[in-house]
């Protein structure tokens, strides 16, 4: 019997506290070098070695695989007396297993004397969704003990070390023998807390990639309190407020923490009926399913079905506990599930295969605050271009040049407002990247196209690829090979993919010169054709091979091949790679993680592994393309992307789209919860494909699609090459219904950028839940199906085929009807209350909340035409009399406006309005006239400002 004992280092902090930056991970000794396939395995006790093989864990006829999954070990001997599958030594095995927990032992219908009797597994129907009834018997894990304990910097730094309970448990692999604990007061409102072994190297994202937040001087009370318990090791957090427990990971019948070579689990426990909203990306209702949620992160290339894993990795949540919220952010990019299960108590359980426990816990109090919290330490999202608000066409099948001119001129002649047009891979020559196809969009033709899109204030976007298709003479793969910039395989060489050209190479967005060769890339492509943005799909990394494709030039065409493709000595660290001895349930299915994948050991620079990094090849494909336009192609303005996978922190860099939808009623309704979602990882440009990316739309259904697309925050109608054109004019009835929403769109352009400048500033939300804005609304935590734009505006939307109206909570307050600008209901009820609004095929019901503010123009066909209008407000009061708005305006395109801007606070009280603005524009005289030495303006006064509208609920009055 060995033992592997882990020294661990103490590092002496000897400079006085300051308030100044510093890095805690140099303090204690840790690294962020990252695994290669030699030195994953990590200083620990193997329990297979000391346990006894006489005790049986299999059956006649069963394989290692068969074994491992029942938590056993597996000893092939040559002694026929000897077992080859045997119990590990510790605590008896059990069938009292909560369900967050079961390994699935059988089969969809399985009946309970095979699972028993023939499998000797064990037997327990639940009613949690989701739930095994077949399932394996387990060890019960011990866990960790605090060994000592140390407190810094004013104690607002907790450190500890934790030493295992025993031999550990060994459930998918070694158990760390020592573990460190570093507990971070980072502000009032932020806890930090990180657990790791300090003696191997795991992978952990770098700051580069996604920052780690400092700490910041706290003149206010702690929100927050932490207590750990010594043996075993779990902690919590609280309130200070009310001292509940939002944070405790003293779960009965749950392992308290375990951490493993490539497993790592923990659970929080929760109230009977929680209120958990995000963990993406998911097609799904907005509250996660209290009576089971299995949600996996591991980013996918596959077209929106529902409930299972796809295109973004976003390990964050919020919750709703008696009118507040906090929040929780899992700093790691490794593949992981995450359940939530009733019972006795309710849980979270994470369950991670790599990577280590980096946890920040925000404190709200409310759910804007603890959005603003989030992204804060991710990074603001990005203020979009103010084209980019306006309405967006594109189509994969739009095959030539000719019939991209058509659809503008369509869009023109039935004077429906078009902001841009979009060109799929249809563009390219054999779908290869930075390419035109020179018989169907000709370069020169291409350049006098989008010179005519800006003479008519129109933009361009195009749709870019990651893959780089592998052939002699195309300049993209030779500069790249030369450069050695491209992903590689176990054996250094670079790793072969198969997508849309074929067979294909992958950009190493780690690799310090893929920036340049990127860069000159796009240089070298659209030097004489100027698109405005850029498009980036497949971004997952999605391959149509599983791991590796064999490169048979012959044929170009990637053959999945049967066995692994690599050297024989790397052949078992690639399978546990691959099948990590913990399959979290990619695709619903537990598929292997390289399903429509690179292979798991393909190497990234610095040696970094696909293993641990696939979960951010999208997040960074968009940082360096924001690189790229802002410095090269487009200096100094705004970069148009709209990218398929994300991760925490890609909003302050792309927008997003959420992928190959479907052109059906439920898809409508899961756009909303989708879009909402995404305000919650802070990628607040987000919209669906209206009308359906997939299968053939009904007229009704585009009707109603564009009425509700017309106010996602990024409106796009998008659909698939086989699919019938779905072009809104091509119906009258959808053609009226489009000017009519669209206009509106125009008309709010203003009140949009306004949000979008706050949510880049101070990490507000554009979209809205309901229980953004009211909180102790236990109703509202339920609604998905409504949502509110900004502060100001509720919106209902028709759902359901064949309906004229809908069943809408509508909260407490005063509100008012968006068309008419008449007083519509007062509700006092502090839950809301339930009403039947009209909504024939002409409407989209829309109430303006009273004490709002909106600062609106006259639409045009282009943003452009529209921002010269002048503006008129409508101010809508509430019981008191009052009500605030605010307008943002500048340029529209600089990254830097400087003081060339303006951000005006309008406020209505005691019947006066009064304009309190922060302005350093040369606009200012435009806007108003000012009174000397006072910060407040007279309404009367305002140059530009047509029209103000005040709607109270005695009547409306309209002022000149």
């Amino acid at each position: 019997m060995i033992f592997f004992v882990a020294l661990i280092s103490i590092l002496l902090v000897i400079s006085p506290w300051l308030w100044i930056s510093w890095n805690y991970e140099k303090d204690l000794s840790l690294t962020n070098e990252i695994p290669t396939i030699n030195n994953l395995i990590n200083n620990s006790i193997d329990i297979c070695s000391i346990s006894d093989i006489k005790y049986d864990c299999g059956y006649f006829g069963i394989t290692q695989e068969q074994c491992e999954a029942r938590f056993c070990c597996w000893r092939p001997s040559k002694n026929p007396e000897d077992n080859w599958c045997f119990y590990k030594k510790g605590d008896s095995y059990s069938c009292d297993i909560d369900p967050a927990t079961r390994v699935d032992c059988g089969y969809m219908g399985i009946q309970k004397d095979e699972c028993v009797n023939n499998l000797n597994c064990c037997w327990k129907p639940t009613d949690v969704i989701g739930g095994n009834y077949c399932y394996y018997m387990t060890q019960p894990c011990k866990g960790y003990k605090v060994v000592n304990i140390e407190k810094r910097h004013n104690d607002r730094v907790l450190i500890a070390n934790l030493e295992l309970n025993g031999i550990g448990c060994g459930l998918y692999g070694q158990d760390s023998n020592h573990l460190k604990l570093l507990v971070e007061y980072e502000t009032k409102d932020r806890l930090h807390v990180k657990i790791y072994d300090p003696n191997e190297q795991r992978f952990e994202i770098p700051e580069e990639i996604v920052p780690i937040p400092e700490s910041e001087p706290i003149t206010d009370d702690m929100l927050y309190t932490f207590v750990y318990n010594k043996s075993p090791f779990t902690f919590s957090v609280a309130r200070t407020s009310t001292g509940e427990k939002i944070i405790d990971t003293n779960v009965p019948g749950m392992n308290t923490l375990v951490f493993e070579d490539q497993y790592m689990e923990i659970s929080f426990k929760l109230p009977q009926d929680p209120f958990i909203y995000g963990l993406g990306e998911v097609v799904d209702t907005l509250r996660r399913n209290p009576r089971g949620t299995f949600h996996t992160i591991w980013t996918r290339d596959a077209a929106t079905p529902i409930a299972e894993n796809i295109y973004g990795a976003q390990p964050f949540y919020m919750e709703m506990r008696n009118g507040t919220a906090h929040g929780v952010f899992l700093r790691n990019s490794n593949g992981m599930d995450i359940a939530i299960t009733p019972g006795n108590p309710t849980k979270l359980n994470w369950k991670v295969i790599g990577g280590v426990f980096d946890f920040y816990i925000f404190l709200g109090p409310t759910p804007s605050d603890v959005i603003a919290q989030y992204t804060k330490i991710i990074g603001r999202p990005s203020l979009p271009p103010y084209w980019a608000l306006g309405y967006h066409q594109c189509r994969w099948g739009y095959s030539n040049l000719t019939m991209l001119e058509n659809v503008v001129s369509e869009f023109k002649s039935n004077n429906i407002p078009l902001e841009t047009i979009w060109s799929d891979i249809d563009y390219m020559e054999n779908f290869k990247d930075f390419t035109w196809d020179s018989v169907n969009f000709p370069r020169h033709e291409m350049k006098n196209f989008v010179m005519k899109l800006r003479e008519n204030e129109q933009h361009y976007v195009v749709i870019v690829d990651p893959g780089i298709k592998i052939e002699a003479g195309y300049h993209p793969y030779e500069d790249g090979v030369n450069r050695n910039v491209f992903i590689k395989n176990s054996r250094g060489k670079n790793i072969v993919g198969r997508v849309w050209p074929g067979l294909t190479v992958f950009p190493d967005w780690f690799n310090k010169d893929t920036l340049n060769y990127w860069g000159d890339m796009f240089e070298n492509w659209l030097g004489d054709v100027a698109v405005d943005g850029i498009w980036i799909d497949m971004n997952e990394l999605a391959s149509w091979c599983r791991g590796e494709c064999v490169n048979d030039e012959e044929t170009n065409s990637g053959v999945q091949s049967s066995q692994y493709v690599g050297d024989q000595n790397n052949y078992n660290q690639s399978r546990k790679l691959r099948n990590s001895p913990y399959k979290i349930n990619n695709g619903g299915i537990r598929l292997p993680l390289d399903d429509n994948a690179l292979s798991m050991d393909a190497i990234h620079n610095n040696g970094f592994l696909e293993y641990d990094v696939h979960n951010l090849y999208g997040h960074m494909e968009s940082m360096i393309t924001y690189d790229v336009l802002s410095k090269r192609i487009r200096k100094g303005k705004r970069p148009f992307i709209i990218t398929r996978s994300t991760f925490a922190g890609t909003g302050k860099y792309a927008g997003h789209w959420t992928g190959d939808n479907w052109s059906n009623w439920d898809h409508l309704y899961m756009s909303i919860p989708g879009l909402l979602n995404f305000q919650l990882f802070g990628i607040p440009f987000v919209g669906a494909d209206i009308c359906g990316f997939k299968e053939a739309v009904t007229e009704e259904l585009c009707l109603r699609w564009m009425q509700l697309g017309s106010f996602y925050p990024f409106m796009r109608n998008h659909n698939g090459l086989d699919e019938a054109s779905q072009e809104p004019y091509l119906w009258p009835s959808v053609a009226k219904i489009s000017r009519k929403f669209i206009n509106i769109r125009y008309s709010l352009l203003s009140y949009y950028y306004t949000l979008f400048y706050e949510s880049h500033k101070k990490g507000l939300t554009v979209w809205r839940p309901l229980f953004f804005e009211f909180p102790l609304s236990k109703s509202s935590l339920l609604i998905d199906k409504q949502f509110m734009i900004g502060s100001g505006l509720l919106l209902s939307p028709v759902l359901s085929s064949n309906v004229d109206d809908v069943i809408a909570l509508i909260p407490p307050g005063l509100w008012y009807d968006f068309y008419s600008n008449k007083f519509s209901y007062n509700i006092t009820n502090p839950d809301g209350e339930y009403v039947n609004l009209s909504a024939p095929l002409d409407i989209l019901p829309i109430l303006i909340r009273g004490g709002h503010i909106l600062p609106m123009q006259y639409p045009e066909l282009t943003t452009a035409a529209t921002k010269r209008n002048n503006y008129y407000l409508i101010i809508a009061l509430d019981e008191d009399e009052y009500a605030k708005g605010t307008l943002y305006l500048d340029d529209g395109e600089s990254i830097d406006v400087g003081k060339n801007f303006t951000y005006l606070t309008f406020i209505v009280n005691d019947d006066t309005l009064i304009l309190r603005c922060d302005i350093e524009s040369p606009h200012k005289k435009r806007l108003y006239k000012r009174e000397e030495n006072q910060n407040e303006y007279n309404n009367d006064i305002m140059d530009i400002m047509d029209v103000v509208i005040i709607i109270s609920i005695q009547n409306w009055i309209k002022l000149l």
